[in-house]
């Protein structure tokens, strides 16, 4: 534990000499409107110092002084008796805590769980659950940010709350902890979190939950929208600030008709939930259930979920629930406190740097169950994806964890997506919980290994399009991908690998054509449809949508067109039927067959470095065949 869970008391007076004997306070206590020191001492004169400075003296062995708090901050308090025997000094020390008066009284029964609950005649309910603290205010505009204007109830379990009349309006406000610590509500929806300047900042203090109690529902009119069936799911992933930069939701909605037409069925935003500053992939998330204010406002995001419903798209969240930055009023509330803290806890592994979340308490299992439904019901979110699930960690069919989170969403839809990216995979993760699928980092790097280098390894080959000989039941169960935002760009690693011109225009039209030709959800990573090759960048970095134009990246992309509209309509693609034809196994060409022999759809794809002709006996069907990649008949002979 680094040392950090240990406290080592030092006795300064040896055994059998006098000391004084202070009965009350001891470290610790808690002390109001009044505090009564007293005790004895076996020298006199005794006096009293609190914070350092001299308050009283009194000359008998038996002292007690009686010490007024109403003048006095509230806060951490030293009190020390002190006094002489002979050339020796005698101390007594105690740390307490000077705390206001506040009501202990029950949560109201319309309290909605944490956070606000807005109430009928402009009654407002502010909850936090703070077990443990010693007092905690509510501040705000509303009140001039005084921390003794609004002191909280205690309820039970540990939950502060107040309850205030606000006329419907716009309203700022924190919470401020034992007037040391001020945190936006842990549970706010809306953030803003800007400096002096207006500039999006990283200081937590500087963080304000936002109510509007005027706000209108949200108009949803994408009625009509149906959700895309897992099995034939091609989501689109992109970070926000390189698809549009510094346009946010409203410039991702401009680019809606692009990736509709490129034919992929869903979007999936890096995390879009509110972190510190403005640039970040949003990995380190400060606020799960508000979205990030430098993206746009709440109703911003809605437009955009509601503008992709009415083109057919899903919208797929990314939730961060393995650790939260520092700067989250969620850790803030206790700090390094862990054995405070419900929520986080000391870790030692690898953690990107960042608190780790307690994955198995009530309060933690909670939070998350109210993030989820949250997006679901407010933002009527399609699924998840749910980030770093093999360092969350997973317990039973619902205890905590992975399975936790799916089982939760599922609560509030059962129809939502439950993606996992559990690396490597766990079959038994899928197989147990009500997690759907799971990223399968195997395949991508299989396949891409396989490409660029020129060999084809059949047996690992057909072990990766066909992953029920990895142990899962079902291709179902995994997510297919050659590139994703924890990767280099498949153009810019095969170019370094020395391939260029056509070659390279091939193989990165064969690492797509076989992503969205095996069994299961597929994934394209926004930008690979035109050979973008940016290096790696954690962080802004935005498309070159210039490339659309460039004659060298028009077969890739006329080709991740067609590929990805016949993933999304064939019915051989939704099945999870896979053939493979080995009349030539020596060759670098793997073939496979896909869907029902009496309508299926033929891959060949050559790893090697020459030109392979190979012959496929494949079934006549109905109708002819198509070359799918350039829109060709092909003429069986």
């Amino acid at each position: 534990d680094f040392g950090r869970n240990f406290n080592a008391a030092i006795d300064l007076v040896p055994e059998g000499d006098p000391a004084i004997d202070l009965v009350y306070p001891q470290s610790g206590d808690w002390v109001e409107t009044h505090m009564s020191v007293h005790g004895t001492t076996p020298s006199v004169p005794v006096s009293l110092w609190i914070n350092g400075e001299q308050i009283a003296e009194q000359t008998n062995r038996a002292f007690r002084f009686e010490v007024p708090l109403a003048d006095r901050g509230y806060g951490p308090m030293d009190v020390t008796l002190r006094a002489m025997d002979g050339d020796r000094t005698l101390l007594r020390y105690a740390a307490v805590w000077h705390v206001p008066t506040y009501p202990r009284a029950v949560v109201p029964a319309e309290a909605q769980g944490p956070g606000v609950t807005i109430l009928a005649t402009n009654r407002v309910l502010f909850t936090l659950h703070a077990p443990a603290k010693r007092f905690v205010s509510l501040i705000g505009d509303f009140n001039g940010w005084d921390s003794g204007a609004d002191r909280m109830s205690l309820g039970t379990n540990g939950t502060w709350w107040i309850e205030k009349v606000l006329p419907p309006g716009r309203y700022a406000y924190q919470f401020m902890i034992e007037d040391q610590v001020r945190i936006a509500d842990p549970f706010a929806t809306d953030i803003e979190w800007k400096d002096e300047r207006g500039r999006e900042t990283y200081q937590h203090a500087l963080a304000h939950a936002i109510l509007d109690t005027a706000r209108e529902p949200f108009a949803w009119t994408a009625d009509a929208y149906e959700r895309p069936p897992l099995e034939s799911l091609v989501i689109y992933e992109f970070h926000i600030d390189d698809l549009a930069p510094g346009q946010g939701f409203t410039g991702v909605i401009a680019r809606l008709d692009y990736i509709r037409d490129l034919g992929v069925n869903a979007i999936e935003p890096l995390p879009f939930t509110e972190f510190p500053s403005d640039h970040s992939w949003g990995y380190n998330p400060a606020f799960h259930l508000a979205p990030e204010s430098y993206y746009g406002e709440p109703e911003d995001l809605q437009r955009l979920v509601n503008e992709a419903h009415a083109r057919g798209l899903a919208v797929i969240g990314d939730m961060v629930f393995n650790h939260m930055d520092w700067n989250s009023a969620l850790y803030r509330l206790y700090g390094d406190d862990y054995e405070a803290s419900p929520y986080f806890r000391l870790f030692k592994g690898e953690n990107w740097g960042f608190p780790d979340i307690e994955q198995s308490t009530p309060q933690t299992k909670g939070y998350f169950q109210a993030v989820l439904h949250h997006w679901i019901h407010a933002y009527r979110i399609d699924g998840f994806r749910y980030d770093a699930t093999r360092w969350t960690e997973w317990k039973g069919y619902n205890e905590w964890g992975a399975s936790w989170y799916a089982y939760a969403a599922k609560q509030a839809d059962p129809e939502t997506y439950q993606i996992a990216e559990h690396l490597p995979i766990e079959p038994a993760l899928i197989r147990e919980t009500e997690m759907d699928t799971s990223w399968h980092a195997h395949f991508r790097w299989r396949i891409r290994d396989m490409l660029q280098h020129g060999y084809l390894d059949r047996e690992e080959f057909e072990k990766v399009l066909d992953a029920t000989r990895l142990g899962l039941q079902y291709n179902l169960q995994r997510l297919v991908y050659t590139e994703s935002h924890d990767e280099e760009r498949v153009w810019r690693a095969f170019s370094h690998q020395g391939i260029s011109g056509q070659e390279l225009s091939d193989r990165a039209i064969s690492a797509l054509a076989i992503t969205l030709t095996a069994p299961g959800p597929a994934m394209i990573y926004a930008g690979q449809e035109f050979g973008e090759q940016t290096a790696k960048t954690v962080g802004w970095n935005p498309l070159h949508w210039e490339l659309i134009n460039d004659p060298s990246r028009q077969p890739l992309l006329e080709a991740a067109r067609r590929l990805c509209r016949l993933r999304t309509t064939h019915p051989a693609l939704t099945s999870e039927k896979i053939l493979f034809i080995e009349d030539q196994p020596q060759s670098t060409v793997a073939v496979y067959l896909r869907g029902p022999l009496s309508n299926p759809i033929a891959v060949a794809v050559n790893f090697g470095k020459q030109p392979a002709p190979v012959s496929v006996t494949v079934p006549q069907g109905k109708g002819g065949w198509m070359n799918v990649i350039d829109g060709t008949a092909v003429v069986p002979t």
